[in-house]
């Protein structure tokens, strides 16, 4: 069986914030402390075990957390946060996601819980609707089309499924922040037929209705629009965002500050050409009203 791709995930999370407090302390000297600082502090004699915990690859002690943490001289709020992410860490044994791991890629399922953990979700598409507001019909009609040289019906049930899973953090009582940037194309593209489709659009208006997530429809008058499907997610607090980008054989992502800045600002200016939510509500609205006369 696959490693708990959670698992991974919050040692990656855990090894990222480590490191960041590592590399803003300073020593009662003021020079950086490194990480052969790091490892003679937890009487080793390599950085080898210290590498590891940067890297996310293993999990410190929680003695040698706390020796770090006093070689940090980190504050109070850093080492309770610290300290609960690795509790709640190597705490996590099992994940709804684990059922999937061995029938879709490794990246895809990083992405998974990525997003389950995620604080604030935006998702760019131009031209199809983002797994995570699809409906099952819709699902399955653009799984079918798309894969239907290489994928066995039951892989397009299994993939239909995981999206049905993904919608869970909808109902979250702390459900993250969902924006979604989206063309106009993709509410007009009739994916299943008539009736599909119109379901579909019941079902994003209820999205943005019951559970609050946001639409911003980059109309066809628009004077430039997506290009590609990506998504960027935060965390809330010190943790750093990430971006990932759909691919045909996965997800690849992107989380380093100078690329996750860039595409904050390619975000904004989405935003501008976007309609504002409201109008973005009524323009899906108003498709859905034309869909119903066809």
């Amino acid at each position: 069986m696959a490693v708990s791709t959670a698992g991974m995930v919050a040692r990656q999370r855990f090894g990222e914030a480590l490191k960041k407090v590592r590399l803003d302390a300073r020593t009662p000297k003021g020079a950086p402390i490194k990480q052969i600082d790091a490892a003679r502090a937890i009487k080793r004699r390599t950085i080898d075990r210290v590498s590891r915990f940067e890297r996310g690859a293993a999990w410190p002690e929680p003695a040698e957390l706390q020796t770090l943490l006093r070689l940090y001289d980190a504050d109070i709020p850093t080492s309770v946060r610290l300290e609960t992410m690795l509790e709640a860490g190597t705490a996590i044994t099992e994940t709804w996601w684990q059922g999937f791991e061995d029938e879709f890629p490794e990246s895809l399922i990083e992405f998974v819980a990525y997003e389950d953990s995620a604080r604030e979700i935006t998702t760019c598409t131009p031209n199809i609707l983002p797994g995570l507001l699809q409906t099952r019909e819709y699902g399955r009609t653009l799984t079918h089309y798309l894969a239907k040289s290489t994928a066995k019906p039951q892989s397009v049930d299994r993939s239909v499924e995981l999206r049905a899973r993904r919608r869970d953090i909808l109902f979250k009582d702390s459900r993250p922040t969902v924006e979604v940037l989206i063309g106009e194309a993709a509410l007009r593209q009739k994916v299943g037929g008539r009736d599909v489709m119109l379901a579909q659009l019941d079902a994003l208006l209820e999205d943005a209705t019951e559970r609050g997530v946001i639409f911003r429809v980059i109309p066809f008058e628009a004077n430039a629009t997506l290009t590609y499907t990506f998504h960027f997610l935060s965390f809330g607090g010190t943790e750093s965002p990430i971006a990932a980008f759909d691919a045909m054989t996965g997800m690849t992502f992107r989380k380093s500050l100078k690329e996750t800045r860039g595409l904050k600002g390619f975000l904004d200016d989405l935003r501008e050409l976007a309609l504002s939510p409201t109008d973005s509500f009524e323009k899906i609205e108003t498709i859905r009203k034309e869909l119903s006369r066809d």
